[in-house]
């Protein structure tokens, strides 16, 4: 256990709080910047960001329709509200995507992929999709060791009023109702309190078209219905330029139908699945000096979940799974200006994961040290580059049969970002990860192999944005290799998790937006597009050599564009992606169609007095497109929204 950790943090804390005991100066809370740099620093190309302000513009419903909107990332889902979705970046796999929110990794030992649907959309103020390196070095070393990491931020605590009340209430198609309230406290110049509770029902029914060569029947989704809750508590102390302690509190309980897959004209799913998600979280940053900043992150987090399949394929006829996690996660990180051009950066984590389970007899338990150092120098306004290098070490034991090898592993990159010009940016990124197995890939009951080895992945990549006041262009050619890869394959009778597969991926992303101001009229144009070449180089003997990985299609692109007039505001986003395969082979049998899905909304404010009332109504892939993103699972047609979002 880190105790120099915690004993360096009630230190430094217990004696800042007794020096702020005769500070009677009035202060104003001013936003910290926490990369030290220049007021015009440039941004990597890679690193792509979408506020609250255009989010409650659009025409979504869940976090996973927002998500849509980035280039390069992949949504699995499989369909209705109650249907997993996960995040693939650049297909490295969801578990190569870190997660954090408000500044804290979120993590799943179990199965590696977090499910972000049970994030709300109305809590959000900003999300941040960083492929590769993070341009903010005041970050835990869980971060850096990640391929990409997804960024959610639920709000800004910052604000003049006293205190502030927002009602969101939304309702609609397939018995959608969402009821959500958020209150915002300052009790002082320097504390604030944050409140928010959210419960969202849906039964999720809806209707599909099922084809079969020539038959066509129509059909009823079933088993997608889902409960959930969600309360939030925050305390937040800011001291003007000095320190800044925000603690939190997270509950999250859900149930729901997981639908399963239409095959043969069988729609019969009973799969169920029952979430529960409590953790408490503290994160305290001081600036000791004008030139050096520390930051200390504790959390401790505990995961329940209950899964339950009704078949008479099972003894009993019902197969029940229950699996609990336990997390302590630390982390220490120093930002130091060493002189004017040149910043260091020293992450160091640690955490304690443990796991009990039907699946497996063994409760692994897992401890993991990461450290990460960074050097960032930057010429002028010229370049900026970025050596650094994460260390980790993990140990793991379980109480019976074997368990995952020790690892102690190195793994550096490297970022350069070149001003040759005014307005334009060329960045250079090399960056080595590795995911380790999780606890499922490693003990689930006859599938899982404690002989497998890490997977390794290498990204290279090249970016060139150019742009105005009003417009930009950016595109990204990328290079990215996956060695070990972690499958199952076939053995004997059984399924075995093996380190089997080798990916090459190769791949471009565009990026345009332009501000077009006409008279009274407002309005934003976004488009994306991604090329992604992503395939098998495992065996030049295999039939599988050179075909797409299931997927990942070769051409996908989303447009979003926002009109305003006086407090009118009309949104219409477009989300398009190619063919992809769902089985290996790549043959017309394997295929699944390509889509493009249209959604708009319109939206008005009204103010009255000291209070505004948001009111949008929202139209969901209006052209009643069917499609897949997961083989046989039928996504949505059209659906309808109306959202009225009080603020007092």
């Amino acid at each position: 256990m880190p105790y120099s950790l915690i004993l360096v943090w009630l230190v430094v804390f217990c004696a800042d709080v007794s020096a702020q005991g005769s500070d009677t100066v009035i202060t104003k809370n001013l936003r910290e910047i926490d990369v030290f740099a220049d007021k015009d620093k440039k941004k990597s190309s890679i690193v792509q960001a979408l506020e609250g302000k255009f989010i409650c513009l659009m025409p979504v419903s869940e976090i996973s329709d927002v998500l849509k909107w980035f280039s390069g990332l992949n949504i699995k889902d499989y369909g209705g509200t109650g249907g997993l979705k996960t995040v693939s970046v650049r297909s490295l796999g969801a578990s190569h995507t870190a997660v954090e929110y408000d500044g804290v990794p979120v993590s799943n030992t179990l199965g590696g992929q977090i499910d972000i649907s049970r994030f709300q959309v109305s809590s959000i103020s900003e999300i941040n999709l960083c492929i590769g390196q993070t341009d903010n070095l005041l970050k835990p070393a869980k971060l850096f060791a990640a391929g990409a990491t997804l960024s959610i931020n639920s709000f800004d605590n910052v604000f003049n009023e006293p205190q502030k009340l927002k009602v969101n209430l939304k309702t609609g198609s397939l018995g959608y109702v969402f009821l959500g309230a958020d209150f915002l406290k300052k009790i002082s110049n320097r504390l604030i309190f944050k409140t928010d509770a959210a419960f969202l029902r849906s039964d999720g029914m809806y209707d599909f078209t099922l084809k079969n060569y020539k038959t066509v029947t129509k059909e009823k989704r079933r088993n997608t219905d889902v409960r959930s809750g969600k309360l939030e508590l925050s305390l937040s102390f800011n001291d003007s330029l000095k320190n800044n302690f925000d603690i939190k509190f997270y509950g999250y309980k859900s149930e729901r139908g997981l639908p399963g897959s239409v095959v043969f004209y069988n729609p019969y799913a009973k799969e169920r699945l029952k979430d529960a998600d409590f953790f408490l979280q503290t994160n305290y940053k001081r600036r000791i000096f004008s030139n050096l900043t520390t930051k200390l992150i504790a959390k401790y987090d505990y995961s329940n979940n209950y899964y339950t399949d009704k078949n008479v394929m099972y003894t009993g006829g019902k197969l029940k799974q229950n699996s609990t996690q336990n997390e302590l996660f630390f982390s220490w990180i120093n930002l130091w200006q060493v002189i004017s051009p040149m910043s260091f950066s020293m992450s160091v984590d640690e955490s304690f994961n443990t796991l009990e389970s039907d699946i497996t007899d063994r409760d692994p338990k897992r401890n993991t040290i990461q450290a990460v150092a960074n050097l960032r120098y930057r010429f002028k306004n010229l370049f900026i580059v970025t050596f650094g290098e994460v260390f980790t070490h993990l140990r793991e034991k379980t109480i019976s049969g074997g368990h995952f090898q020790d690892l102690d592993k190195g793994t550096p990159y490297m970022t350069l970002e070149v001003f040759p010009i005014k307005n334009f940016a060329v960045n250079l990124l090399y960056k080595n990860t590795y995911r380790v197995p999780t606890f499922n890939e490693l003990y689930y009951t006859t599938l899982g192999s404690t002989n497998l080895k890490p997977e390794d992945a290498k990204e290279f990549n090249l970016g060139l944005s150019y742009g105005g006041k009003s417009w930009n262009f950016s595109a990204d050619f990328y290079h990215n290799n996956v060695d070990n890869k972690i499958v199952a394959i076939p053995t004997l009778y059984i399924w075995k998790m093996s380190n089997y597969g080798k990916v090459k991926i190769l791949g471009a992303d565009f990026s345009a937006n332009k501000n077009f101001k006409l008279s009274e009229f407002d309005i934003d144009v976004f488009a994306k597009y991604s090329y992604q070449k992503a395939v098998d180089v495992t065996d030049k003997t295999s039939k599988l050599y050179n075909n797409q990985i299931p997927y990942t299609p070769l051409h996908s692109g989303n447009f979003y564009s926002v009109l305003k007039y006086q407090k009118y505001s009309l949104s219409f986003v477009s989300v398009f992606s190619g063919k992809r395969y769902f089985l290996e082979y790549n043959v017309p049998s394997n295929e699944i169609e390509k889509y493009a899905e249209f959604s708009a909304s319109l939206s008005r404010e009204f103010s009255v007095k000291n209070s505004s009332l948001f009111v949008k109504i929202s139209c969901i892939n209006f052209t009643d497109k069917q499609y897949d993103v997961i083989k046989f699972y039928p996504m949505p047609g059209r659906q309808f929204r109306i959202e009225f979002n009080f603020t007092l």
